[in-house]
């Protein structure tokens, strides 16, 4: 609280400062979305949109290192900064951002993250123009910071978070409402997955293991039973995707399958900007609602997207061939995209283990075989 206190203690010079400051063409913006990998990928069209409003612009990316891959190779994006939370924890966490938001000499930052450090540390930087959405689990200490940005977009419950990102570009001269995800391999993927897979004779459902919030997991027991279901009605390979931290129960599945001379696991062997060049590959893609389920969905690969607790109103897949499976529970949904626990308050994740291995291998085989009813 000490920073926003400073920050209101001498908003008067600051402001008379961004006065005084020289009125420039836009050509330095900053873009902040520092969540994970499925939040980066649902971005993506903000990055495009402004680059299309600004074609000569250098334009920067400040996001989380983990999800620095899936933007090295994008055609918007001119650099990219990696930030931690505890990059920018405490007084002397807000004092480097400020000093790295200064050297950037930017003229919009476009925060994506509602978040203190940023709308504190934007606004001592001098940054002219300071965007940033008003979520609908704002706490009392960003609502005091909030004030901070010249222009807040409120996230409207049932309204998509790229529609709100997308009304928040307004503010600048955006006018768009494309929603259409992107994804960018790196260069070679094609080929290490070609050497990895061998001839492809079967089709090819990948499945994957894992998720970065836990309490969505399917879990290895349930992903036997589907993986086994599946190589039991039809003719084709199963794939198993994930990180090299997914390895262990990967090979868990893959001992456990009464098919597994028909399962491959590709768990660990490719990066991120790699990883689509593998899904290119699918007939159909099986996940939580994680990262890689919406690098499927930007690469219009048929999915199931097996919802969980998450809220589909917020963010979702919206391809075509995208099916979603979530139980009606009183309970769901409880994960939000600004509010997203990481543990069940009940203690049973049944909207995850009441849904069962039938359903999601009835709509699977229907999408294979072409019925999407």
């Amino acid at each position: 609280m000490i920073y926003i206190f400073f920050s209101y203690l001498f908003s008067p010079l600051l402001y008379m400062l961004l006065v005084f400051k020289k009125k420039e063409p836009v050509k330095r913006i900053l873009i902040i979305q520092t969540a994970k990998i499925g939040d980066l990928i649902c971005s993506t069209p903000v990055f495009r949109e402004v680059r299309k409003k600004y074609p000569l612009a250098h334009i920067t990316a400040m996001i989380n290192p983990v999800t620095k891959d899936l933007l090295e190779n994008s055609p918007h994006v001119n650099d990219i900064i990696s930030l931690t939370t505890s990059d920018t924890s405490g007084f002397s966490g807000k004092i480097r951002l400020t000093t790295l938001l200064r050297k950037g000499n930017y003229d919009v930052a476009v925060s994506l993250n509602p978040s203190v450090p940023y709308a504190v540390s934007l606004f001592w930087a001098l940054v002219p123009v300071r965007l940033s959405v008003m979520p609908d689990f704002a706490g009392v200490t960003f609502k005091l910071a909030s004030v901070f940005f010249t222009y807040l977009e409120k996230h409207l419950r049932g309204s998509m978070v790229i529609e709100t990102y997308l009304r928040l570009l307004r503010s600048v001269g955006i006018k768009s409402d494309n929603i259409s995800k992107e994804i960018y391999k790196s260069e070679g993927s094609d080929r290490k997955v070609q050497g990895l897979l061998g001839p492809v004779e079967k089709p090819l459902l990948g499945i994957a293991v894992s998720s970065g919030n836990k309490m969505k997991e399917l879990g290895a027991v349930k992903i036997i039973e589907i993986a086994d279901t599946l190589l039991s009605n039809r003719d084709c390979m199963v794939l198993l995707i994930g990180s090299s931290e997914d390895r262990a129960v990967s090979e868990k599945i893959l001992a456990g399958s009464a098919h597994k001379d028909r399962i491959i696991n590709m768990a660990g062997n490719l990066g991120l900007a790699e990883l689509p060049a593998l899904l290119e590959q699918l007939s159909l893609f099986i996940g939580v609602d994680s990262g890689i389920t919406y690098m499927a969905d930007a690469l219009a690969i048929p999915l199931i997207n097996i919802a969980g607790p998450a809220d589909m109103e917020d963010q979702r897949p919206t391809g075509e061939q995208a099916m979603i499976i979530q139980e009606g529970l009183s309970c769901v949904p409880c994960s939000h995209a600004f509010k997203s626990p990481y543990h069940c308050s009940l203690s049973t994740r049944q909207c995850i283990q009441d849904v069962s291995v039938d359903q999601i291998c009835s709509l699977a085989l229907n999408l294979l075989s072409g019925d999407n009813s």
